[in-house]
């Protein structure tokens, strides 16, 4: 990590002309213009999830939680928050997770998931309910495999394809039943693991064709690894050097991401004042509840933005951010928005979506010496950065650029 005097961002994976840009913007609007005021400094907001990590805090959360059978919940529990609040979002007991399989509904993965959650509940001997199976052998059982097929099917699928709504449940938050420090706990211990991990892969999943269920066969998978580039954290600690307060705003749950960016073993340096994720209800003992917190903006896409308007610009003298960080859709709002922003930088992953209009800009301006949009590439193999515009996608050795629809 570097000094805290050190004021110029090194070169390091950077692509280059993103690199320029980065330090050109923080030299004219850090503590070493003229202009400075240190007593309205400018300010920075950065997505987390893939932008300043590469892979998803929460999604890693919850393979975490899947892998080591990590779970608050009763079978009754487990299966309500599966099911609770669907009419919130759009769907029924009867929508597809997998349009390729007739069988494959809502309802029937989330009964088929309660019956093998309820048959692990009483056998593995980490839920304390009398069973003696230990971890390793509670995995080797059909029952975990298709448990473990049905579950990520229906995380992903979920947080693909609906959007949560304040104050209204939320499918997928099965660390439910924790208290905050209970899931910060639990964060640290998932972020190490994976950081640790070493390994940038697709992992398939598939429940058992002889194990009798409503859904039948299902596949699912999931991608393995974190990583915390030291570009990123070298950037957060080079902007603090030049006067510039630094923000996260992340989709990610609020006690997850206070912990990546905060806790001193990970680097980032921040304080939890300055990371803002999704809040959740807490019941009268404290403990979280599947429930999105009424009266809090939902960070991703306009309610970004609107925690940037709400929030931030009163803090600033109504200023907008001088630069913003990051990946995806959740982002795009954002960075069309604040059209006083002086740098957006765009992480390219080479999705299918709006960001590719920024990702065009981005190439359009590339010779540019004060351009808005910059993209940057990461090699989703190794968990890093390149020093280029373009990406090497998981289980892939070309280099793309731009997604053309």
């Amino acid at each position: 990590m570097p000094e805290k005097h050190n004021k110029i961002l090194s070169s390091k994976n950077w692509a280059p002309h993103t690199h320029q840009a980065l330090n050109a913007v923080i030299a004219a609007y850090g503590n070493q213009s003229s202009s400075f005021d240190p007593a309205a400094p400018p300010y920075v907001v950065f997505d987390f999830d893939n932008t300043s990590a590469i892979m998803d805090i929460e999604d890693t959360l919850m393979l975490y939680m899947l892998l080591h059978l990590d779970y608050r919940l009763t079978p009754d529990q487990f299966h309500a928050i599966l099911t609770d609040g669907l009419e919130n979002v759009g769907a029924t007991v009867d929508t597809l997770l997998d349009k390729t399989n007739p069988l494959a509904t809502i309802g029937n993965i989330a009964d088929d998931i309660k019956v093998a959650y309820a048959w692990l509940y009483k056998q593995y001997e980490g839920f304390m309910q009398g069973g003696t199976l230990s971890l390793e052998e509670a995995k080797k059982s059909s029952y975990y495999e298709d448990f473990a097929a049905k579950i990520r099917l229906f995380y992903t699928v979920i947080n693909g394809d609906f959007k949560r709504k304040a104050g209204y449940p939320w499918m997928t938050y099965l660390f439910a039943q924790r208290s905050s420090e209970e899931l910060r706990q639990l964060a640290y211990q998932s972020i190490s693991y994976w950081l640790q991990y070493g390994k940038f892969e697709r992992v398939t999943l598939t429940s058992p064709a002889d194990l009798t269920s409503k859904a039948g066969v299902i596949v699912s998978h999931y991608d393995t690894g974190l990583a915390f580039p030291n570009e990123l954290k070298e950037l957060y600690h080079v902007l603090q050097a030049n006067g510039i307060v630094v923000y996260v705003i992340s989709a990610s749950p609020v006690d997850v991401v206070q912990v990546a960016a905060t806790h001193p073993d990970f680097g980032y340096g921040l304080d939890n004042e300055h990371v803002i994720g999704m809040y959740y209800n807490k019941d009268e003992n404290g403990l979280i509840q599947p429930s999105m917190q009424p009266g809090k903006n939902i960070t991703k896409g306009p309610g970004k933005t609107a925690v940037i308007t709400e929030q931030l610009m009163p803090k600033h003298n109504e200023k907008q951010p001088l630069m913003l960080f990051g990946d995806s859709t959740g982002d795009y709002d954002m960075m069309m928005e604040l059209k006083d922003t002086k740098l957006c930088v765009l992480f390219n992953r080479y999705m299918n979506d709006d960001t590719q209009k920024l990702a065009r800009e981005a190439f359009r301006t590339i010779e540019d010496e004060n351009p808005r949009i910059v993209l940057q590439g990461r090699d989703e193999n190794k968990g890093s950065l390149r020093p280029s515009e373009k990406t090497i996608l998981l289980g892939t050795e070309e280099e793309v650029l731009i997604h053309e629809a």
